[in-house]
C-alpha cells in the first residue's frame, strides 16, 4: 500500500493507507472533482464539526467555552476541527496574548443556515 494524499476541496492533504488505484480512492477523487455539495460536505464533516458550528452560531467562543459546552471531546480532537474549520474559512481565530476568540465567518454562517435547513426537513 501507498501513502496517498488526496486534495480536498480545502486543499488540505489527507494521507491515507491505500492503494492508489483502490476503488475507493478513485470513488473519492471523482466525487471531489464532480459534486460540489460533496465538496461542501467534506469541509463539515467530522463528528464534532457540526457541534462546534452550531455552538459558534449562538455566540463567539473561547476555547475553553467549546469544552465547557461539548466536554466529551478531547483536547486533540478539538483542537484538529478547530484548525481545519479555520483553514476552511469556516470560522476564524482572533488570538490575543492569552486567548483565542473563535467566530463565524460568512461562509460559516451561509453553511449553518443550510444546516438549520436540512435540521428542519429532518424534523418532518
Amino acid at each position: 500500500m501507498n501513502n496517498l494524499s488526496i486534495t480536498c476541496p480545502s486543499h488540505r492533504s489527507i494521507s491515507t493507507m491505500r492503494k492508489e488505484n483502490s476503488t475507493n480512492s478513485i470513488n473519492e477523487k471523482s466525487l471531489l472533482e464532480f459534486c460540489k455539495a460533496h465538496k461542501a460536505l467534506a469541509q463539515i464533516s467530522g463528528r464534532w464539526k457540526l457541534s462546534l458550528l452550531f455552538a459558534l452560531h449562538e455566540e463567539d467562543l473561547y476555547y475553553a467555552s467549546f469544552k465547557s459546552i461539548l466536554p466529551d471531546i478531547s483536547d486533540r480532537i478539538l483542537t484538529k476541527q478547530l484548525k481545519e474549520l479555520v483553514e476552511d474559512q469556516i470560522i476564524d481565530n482572533k488570538k490575543d496574548k492569552v486567548k483565542s476568540l473563535y467566530i463565524l465567518t460568512e461562509k460559516g454562517r451561509k453553511i449553518v443556515a443550510v444546516l438549520t435547513a436540512l435540521g428542519a426537513i429532518g424534523e418532518n
